[in-house]
């Protein structure tokens, strides 16, 4: 099934091989319609203009095209002209690339409320096995796999989110977020392998360390849940941050209340506070990678 490039927009422009065009011109009406080439993509969360943690999406987006590509150095100031046109500083920054075109566009960005972050969120699972986990490309499929999961409501209503579970029961990551399982000062997670590596996770294991707990590689069946009522369990992605799981399907857990998830929260928004006015504080605020990106 084709997919078009431009997916959810907000704003009134968009950036098209690093030209700012209006959303609604003639020349932009391509990138609405669907195609069967090949798309790569990052979304980055703007948190008061500022795009968070862009230098290990740029390492990702390098790790996802493998070589098929050049990724052109002026991609962050073109995405920061795209954010100023569009008088948008809190949004999605969305980049999708292939050989041929790219394309930079704002899409809508959701914060969780403080109900959801005090309570938690109810979850449901989708049996599936992505095939190469830690490369970032858009697969019809698996978007409509999703789909029709999510238009199934669950013994609490509307899923927020989807976990996946491979064929063996174990659940591996959330269907645009990953996986956390607290159990006593352990906190568990899936090997790298097994699922897309996000940005956030990456900080959290940071915040994990500095909130005293110990990182453990490993995976969790539902039925391991059920067993151990005292398993906690919190999901991450860059647009929500970190959420407590309220429910798997009709497995009711106590997530928010654990301390520990607390903790790691409060360590991880601390290291996002650091990086915005660090990067807000900076020259020009251009970030610097190893890749050699942004100035």
């Amino acid at each position: 099934m084709a997919y078009p490039f431009i997916d959810a927009l907000t704003g009134r422009w968009i950036s098209a091989q690093g030209q700012l065009i209006p959303a609604d011109s003639p020349e932009a009406q391509d990138y609405y319609a669907p195609t069967e080439r090949k798309m790569y993509y990052e979304v980055i969360r703007l948190v008061q203009g500022v795009p968070l943690f862009w230098e290990d999406h740029m390492i990702r987006l390098t790790h996802s095209v493998g070589g098929e590509m050049t990724i052109p150095s002026s991609l962050y100031t073109e995405s920061m002209a795209l954010i100023r046109e569009n008088c948008l500083k809190e949004a999605n920054l969305r980049l999708v690339l292939t050989k041929e075109t790219r394309i930079i566009h704002l899409t809508p960005s959701y914060y969780p409320d403080e109900t959801l972050i005090r309570e938690g969120v109810p979850t449901g699972i989708l049996v599936w096995e992505r095939t190469d986990p830690n490369t970032k490309i858009i697969r019809s499929d698996y978007k409509s796999a999703v789909a029709e999961r999510f238009a199934q409501p669950g013994p609490f209503g509307s899923c927020f989110e989807l976990l996946l579970a491979d064929h063996q029961g174990y659940l591996t990551e959330g269907s645009r977020s990953n996986l956390f399982f607290i159990r006593g000062s352990k906190v568990l997670t899936p090997p790298d392998d097994r699922v897309l590596k996000g940005i956030t996770r990456q900080y959290i294991v940071q915040a994990i360390a500095e909130a005293g707990l110990t990182l453990q590689i490993g995976m969790l069946t539902l039925k391991d849940l059920q067993k151990d009522p005292a398993i906690t369990a919190f999901i991450s992605a860059s647009p929500i941050d970190l959420l407590p799981v309220r429910a798997i399907d009709n497995l009711v857990m106590t997530s928010a209340q654990d301390q520990s998830f607390q903790n790691i929260r409060a360590a991880y928004m601390k290291i996002v506070n650091t990086y915005i006015q660090d990067r807000r504080l900076s020259k020009n605020g251009h970030p610097v990678d190893s890749a050699g990106y942004g100035r």
